[in-house]
């Protein structure tokens, strides 16, 4: 308590120190006469200048401020007036000092001193031209104002070096002529560097259309002026301006004032310098030094000023101007403050450092424990990032406190901050998720009820349909109140297409399978009815009625055959036709077809890539997935129109894209194929590749087009998916492994022998076949011989070598099959040639290992199909 006394009482001591020192100050009265008005900014500066240096002198300073107006008033019309207005004021008053601003209160003040203020000191300032017999009286000083034109102009020409000529621009007032006067003395040291040309008492009107039109060797030179336009002053400054604004050459100056306005710069006289001056000199005189017996000041004060902004626009370096000048309206370095600014932050500084010291135990404490709190909650959000699952928390209010780094990917946003504060509509794009959230979230909170395992399509990031698997649990604080909800979600869209690609697997596997048997059973009943009716047509005129109901069920039989392939193409394409195949001729002739058929209203677009590499497969089949597409497309286009794009490229896959269309990772040649048509309806994409499944009329397709292009890729060892085209329509990519080398399968070689007399063993378990078959081959001239037991056949050819040309086997027989009957023949007869009959396309591949089977006929066949397949086995073996 004490030190704080002692504090207030030196506190009081200083603060009543300058208090009872101005109250011993002695007074002294000052009459301040001025040339000028209040508001022109030379004068006033001048003023400033002397107020700053008298308010803290030594003295109490009455300080008697008189304006006459010059600028705006002809000096020699107002004298008069002036004379008898001040004989009236200072009547009954004396003054200790008259300081007078300018020529026309000097001229005033020395030609009236007797009459208005006699014997008392003058003291003058910014007198312009002064000469020393202007000192006819005495007791007269002051300070003359010279301002430094040589140097002004030097620095013009050398910042300018092209300039050859000067303009002044300026008034005939009583300081503007004296201006003149002073830059005519300095003129000459110029004559063969620079032309001066004057605009004095122009018009603002007649300057502004001459300095729009000046030549770029010119520069102009401001002198302090007046304009009246329109019947208001302009005051020098916005003289100044205005030509600035029109103007494209630099203007100097050498009066600060007017800096800052539009002129460059130059050697600068600052009436503030001038007016603190004059006020030391006046205190002198106070003091009781003889104003005579001062010298008055003759030499130029001032420094070198320039502005940045207009420097900047005539593209002036700061490395050009001479050394040790100052620039106003410079950017100021980040690291400047003002003087005030700085004091105020030190003395602030000082007074809070006081506080800190007290605060800063406790904030190293805190520090200590916010630390800790920080790091366990980094370590949090590091185990949250690494969790695959999408992981959020929410308040109660539904805005998200935080989430993980599986969260930002899943829904697109920069990091796992991104969503902090936000709610679920400004993070998630699919309504229909949005809505479900959140009313689970507030479900969650409400009924405390939590949601476990629950399954919701939405859309990811970047608008693609995406599966997650959600649970949501309430957030409870220390006190069990519910604060927020917990949700974690796995996102199984992979798992689950997968799933749905198992499951299409397996039922077509399963379709396959029974449409295998089937089709195996009925191959067998169509090889009957052809076999029988081609008998029976060549055993009555084929002119008569009955004749032509035989050809009627013949073409029948043939078309349900056609019809019993197509299911085996998509329950188990064969393989017999696969070789090295150019992909693209393949397309082109699909292409040519497509357009000379398509209406106008459909336009086919292709893109070819040259070079792709060859791929293993039937052409005829790769020809007829193609077709299937393009008809697919050309139906759902041709009541609007539109277009149909076939691309054919070669195409990477990942391990990832691979996985979902069950291949394996790498080169595939692509085949792409979409329209711009209504799509397929989300309800009814799964089934599009299901056999007799259709959108159209009975009385436009079966059902087996595309359940054939799934069945055909697959046999290719390729993988087909169909995707929704953004816009509308549907596209098909189609993925066939490329074969690095042209491999060429073996085919069978033209034929032109005969079948006729050949000795033929045909094995066949079905009777109707057993009786039909053999007397289709003996109107082929060859002898037959027909078991239905293939042990029975393979002890006819042990006990008889060499007695049969060729066996025909069928492949599906009880006990032992074609196959492995082929087997036991060649252990018996190696050389023996074997035919293989089946109603199933996968006879080929069990057939493809024995070598003594040259060829494999598909049921239903007639005999047509049967001579040409034992015409080339017999060629064959006669070749080798």
């Amino acid at each position: 308590m004490n030190k704080l006394k002692w504090t207030l009482l030196i506190l009081a001591i200083f603060w009543l120190l300058p208090g009872l020192a101005a109250a011993e100050k002695p007074k002294k009265s000052i009459l301040y006469l001025n040339s000028y008005h209040h508001g022109y900014r030379w004068s006033d500066s001048i003023l400033e200048g002397v107020r700053s240096v008298l308010d803290k002198s030594q003295y109490k300073i009455d300080l008697q401020i008189e304006y006459m107006d010059a600028k705006r008033y002809n000096y020699e019309d107002v004298t008069a007036l002036f004379l008898r207005l001040y004989k009236e004021k200072f009547a009954n008053k004396q003054f200790d000092a008259v300081m007078v601003s300018d020529n026309d209160a000097f001229t005033f003040a020395s030609q009236y001193r007797g009459e208005l203020f006699p014997g008392v000191p003058i003291i003058f300032s910014g007198v312009n031209d002064f000469k020393a017999n202007d000192l006819k009286q005495d007791n007269i000083t002051g300070i003359v104002e010279l301002f430094d034109m040589a140097k002004t102009l030097e620095v013009a020409l050398k910042l300018h070096p092209e300039k050859k000529r000067m303009v002044v621009v300026g008034d005939s007032s009583t300081a503007g002529t004296t201006i003149k006067h002073q830059i005519e003395a300095v003129v000459p040291q110029f004559k063969d560097r620079l032309v001066v040309d004057y605009w004095i008492d122009m018009s603002m009107r007649t300057v502004l259309d001459r300095v729009s039109t000046l030549p770029k060797d010119t520069f102009l030179f401001a002198i302090p002026s007046y304009q009246v336009i329109n019947g208001r002053f302009s005051t020098a400054q916005e003289v100044v301006e205005s030509i600035y604004e029109y103007s494209s050459v630099p203007i100097y100056t050498c009066w600060e004032f007017l800096l800052g306005h539009g002129t460059v710069g130059g050697r600068m006289i600052s009436g503030y310098l001038h007016g603190q001056t004059a006020a030391k000199v006046t205190l002198k005189v106070l003091s009781g030094i003889p104003a005579d017996s001062i010298k008055v000041a003759r030499t130029p004060m001032g420094e070198y000023l320039f502005d940045y902004n207009v420097m900047k626009r005539l593209k002036i370096q700061e490395n050009q101007l001479p050394e040790g000048s100052r620039i106003i309206n410079a950017p100021k370095a980040f690291y400047e403050l003002p003087k005030e600014l700085f004091w105020t932050i030190m003395i602030s500084f000082a007074l809070l450092l006081l506080i800190l010291i007290f605060l800063i135990m406790g904030m190293l404490e805190r520090r200590k424990v916010e630390r800790k709190v920080k790091d366990q909650l980094a370590f949090q959000q590091t185990l949250m990032d690494t969790v695959p699952q999408l992981v959020s928390l929410k308040d109660v209010k539904g805005r998200y406190l935080g989430t993980n780094r599986a969260f930002a990917e899943f829904f697109g946003m920069e990091s796992s901050h991104s969503a902090n504060r936000k709610t679920s509509r400004d993070v998630m794009r699919d309504p229909d998720y949005i809505d479900w959230a959140v009313g689970a979230d507030k479900a969650v909170i409400h009924n405390q009820h939590a949601f476990r395992k629950v399954r919701r399509k939405l859309l990811d990031a970047n608008g693609d349909p995406a599966w997650i698997e959600v649970n949501k649990v309430p957030i409870n604080d220390r006190s069990g109140q519910i604060v927020g909800v917990l949700s974690t979600a796995e996102n199984i869209t992979k798992e689950r297409n997968l799933e749905k690609q198992l499951l299409q697997s397996q039922k077509m596997e399963a379709i396959g399978t029974l449409a295998g048997g089937i089709a195996h059973d009925f191959n067998n009943i169509l090889t009957s009815i052809i076999n029988s009716t081609e008998l029976a047509v060549g055993d009555i005129d084929p002119d008569t009625v009955t004749g032509k109901d035989l050809k009627r069920v013949l073409k029948a039989a043939r078309r349900g055959g056609r019809v019993v392939k197509q299911i085996l193409a998509f329950s188990r394409p064969s393989t017999e036709g696969f070789r090295s195949t150019d992909v693209g001729a393949v397309i082109t002739e699909v292409l040519g077809l497509m357009e000379s058929s398509m209406p106008r209203n459909i336009e086919v677009r292709s893109t070819i890539a040259s070079s792709l590499a060859h791929v293993h497969a039937d052409p005829t089949q790769i020809h007829q997935v193609a077709m299937n597409l393009c008809t697919n497309s050309f139906h759902a286009l041709r009541e609007t129109g539109g277009r149909i794009d076939v691309r054919l490229d070669q195409a990477d896959l990942a391990e990832d894209d691979a996985d979902m269309l069950g291949l394996i990772p790498g080169e595939y040649v692509r085949l792409v194929i979409e329209d711009n048509g209504p799509g397929i309806p989300p309800d009814i994409l799964d089934k599009i590749f299901d056999p007799f499944f259709s959108t159209k009329d009975k009385t436009e397709g079966t059902g087996l087009g595309l359940a054939v292009v799934h069945g055909i890729v697959r046999s290719h060892k390729g993988g087909l998916q169909v995707t929704p085209r953004r816009g509308g329509g549907t596209a098909f990519f189609i993925y066939l492994p490329k074969c690095e080398e042209n491999q060429a399968l073996k085919g069978p070689a033209a034929n032109t022998s005969s079948s006729v007399g050949a000795h033929i063993l045909f094995v066949e378990d079905d009777h109707d076949q057993l009786h039909t078959t053999p007397r289709l081959l003996e109107t082929m001239g060859c002898r037959v011989v027909a078991l239905d037991n293939a042990e029975a056949a393979a002890a006819m050819v042990s006990n008889g070598p060499n007695s049969f040309d060729l066996v025909i086997t069928d492949y599906d027989m009880p006990d032992v099959s074609g196959t492995q009957l082929a087997a036991q023949l060649a252990d018996i007869e190696p050389n023996l040639p074997i035919i293989l009959v089946s109603g199933r396309e996968d006879a080929a591949t069990a057939a493809a290992h024995l070598p003594n089977i040259q060829r494999v006929v598909i049921k239903p066949y007639d005999k047509k199909d049967l001579s040409q397949a034992i015409n080339s086995v017999l060629t064959m073996t006669e070749g080798e």
